[in-house]
């Protein structure tokens, strides 16, 4: 492949406590290896970096999750488009349907990306309106991603989501990835904590997460007195979920916990459980597999998260804590099945390492740029775009394609013709 002049347009990319601010670092640092990236954003930096004014909306929670938005410059963003080979689009606000409306009159190929759901920005603004949420999702089909020229997802659900919102351009199954950090290490408890069972969660201190109701489950799990709870993560919700935790006899760690040691407690913890009702994919829960930690995921029809579970006994529905205590005191009564699920839960995590995205981005990049991604019968994906989870059976059977998921991750709507 050429080396490419990429546009990626972000209104945050330095800051902010949400997972497609991090997985959008993530393939700017990668793509700068061998490409020329020009952030633009609120907190752009690097080479050529087109820096906008940022703000916020007046909402508690935005603030809390120290999320940016960039005010767009027409004339700034039709410049920093003037030799570039793609623009990149990471999220479905402002910013991004401005940088549209330049890119498209100077004819430059624009891949728009889908990592937000309606669900998770009225959520943080204390809404829950099927109604509202429907019809921010055909505004941002018709207006955003059926002008882009291809759409990248980070599962079919996500896809699934669009289509049926009227979704015509091409559209292509990415995951985020694994981070590059995320290897797997020797399993040994944290110092002074021999003989607990370390029960985690990962992930923004946000409504739509919902640790609360894991709070509520260890509170009442006939495992309590040993239960050592940890809430990694900030956010807005971070003081109430300290005031909710004092309930419990072991407390809770609940904050922003460094990365080295998250990635130690990853490896160290028993049972990962991930409570959020709304996600395009969990980066969170990939990242607890691929480092052989059993997850226990909530079911909800707005996440593709527990799609990623081993089997039925690592599912329980969205907000129901009794069936979230029944599962998870299950599974802790059995500390034999989850030793053998840490070996399932890194086979469930294979082929999402971040340089096969990368290599499936990048594949996207140059069809756009040379016109070869458009409609059309599905074709055959390369090879490394092929992804079916596994289920595995208690007794240990062969792994076997979930009946809910089979074939998930090997097909996509774009046609994806062999290159010349």
């Amino acid at each position: 492949m050429k080396k490419l002049k990429i546009a990626y347009v972000s209104d945050a990319l330095n800051a902010g406590l949400g997972g497609a601010v991090v997985a959008g670092r993530y393939v700017v640092e990668k793509l700068r290896e061998h490409h020329d990236v020009i952030e633009i954003g609120a907190d752009a930096g690097g080479p050529g970096a087109v820096r906008l004014p940022g703000w916020q909306l007046p909402i508690a929670a935005m603030r809390g999750n120290e999320f940016v938005m960039a005010r767009p410059d027409h004339e700034a963003l039709a410049r920093a488009f003037a030799d570039v080979d793609v623009v990149h689009l990471q999220f479905p606000f402002w910013l991004s349907f401005a940088a549209l409306t330049e890119a498209k009159k100077l004819g430059r190929p624009v891949v728009a990306a889908f990592h937000v759901q309606p669900e998770n920005a009225l959520m943080n603004m204390g809404l829950r309106s099927p109604f509202v949420a429907n019809a921010l999702y055909r505004t941002w089909v018709k207006r955003l991603y059926n002008r882009a020229d291809a759409v990248v997802c980070p599962t079919p659900f996500a896809e699934r989501q669009l289509v049926q919102h009227g979704l015509t351009t091409p559209s292509f199954v990415i995951s985020n990835g694994i981070p590059p950090d995320v290897k797997p290490m020797p399993r040994a408890p944290e110092a002074g904590h021999d003989g607990e069972i370390t029960v985690m969660m990962l992930g923004r201190l946000a409504a739509e997460k919902r640790q609360e109701d894991l709070i509520e489950a260890v509170r009442r799990s006939r495992h309590v007195d040993r239960i050592r709870l940890v809430l990694a993560g900030a956010g807005p919700r971070q003081a109430d979920l300290e005031r909710l935790a004092r309930s419990l006899p072991n407390g809770a760690e609940i904050g922003f916990v460094a990365r080295k040691r998250l990635l130690r407690l990853l490896a160290s913890a028993d049972l990962f459980v991930h409570c959020s009702e709304v996600e395009l994919e969990g980066i969170a829960v990939i990242e607890a597999l691929s480092m052989g930690l059993p997850a226990l995921i909530a079911q909800s029809p707005d996440s593709a998260a527990s799609d990623f579970a081993i089997d039925d006994d690592f599912r329980f529905p969205a907000g129901d804590v009794d069936a979230l205590i029944e599962r998870m005191d299950h599974l802790l009564d059995h500390p034999e099945r989850l030793a053998r699920a840490r070996g399932e839960a890194r086979v469930i995590s294979r082929g999402l390492e971040h340089d096969r995205s990368m290599e499936k981005l990048l594949d996207v990049y140059s069809r756009v740029v040379e016109g070869r991604a458009h409609r059309g019968d599905a074709g055959s994906m390369p090879p490394w775009t092929s992804r079916t989870p596994v289920r595995r059976a208690e007794s240990g059977t062969s792994a076997q394609p979930s009946s809910t998921t089979s074939g998930a991750w090997s097909s996509s709507r774009a046609s994806l013709e062999d290159a010349a």
